[in-house]
């Protein structure tokens, strides 16, 4: 098997867990992600796409990922998209674009 798939689908299991103990709702993987009309990796919290990433390169990802989300929040008809970031170990971070940030708290 792929062992970038395997990585980004231990990943996509993982922030699921922790989004679900962190909001006390059940959050899980969107097994359709990845295909034209995509809505995100993530599905349960509430009017929200969540997007996740577990690159080598943070940056990349914080600047690129919550972008993509957009397009992702679009076709799931939702208000609201996060992206999470995997850093070391299980150590995320929420990443929004200010617009994202904006319309949350709007």
């Amino acid at each position: 098997m792929n062992p970038q798939k395997n990585k980004g689908d231990k990943a996509e299991r993982e922030a699921a867990e922790i989004l679900s103990d962190a909001l006390n709702i059940e959050v899980k993987r969107n097994l359709s992600a990845g295909i034209p009309g995509d809505v995100g990796d993530l599905y349960g919290v509430p009017n929200t796409v969540v997007q996740v990433a577990d690159w080598q390169n943070k940056s990349a990802a914080c600047l690129v990922k919550p972008r993509e989300v957009e397009k992702q929040r679009k076709n799931a008809g939702v208000d609201h998209a996060m992206t999470m970031v995997r850093f070391r170990g299980k150590n995320w971070r929420v990443v929004m674009t200010v617009e994202q940030f904006a319309s949350l708290i709007k």
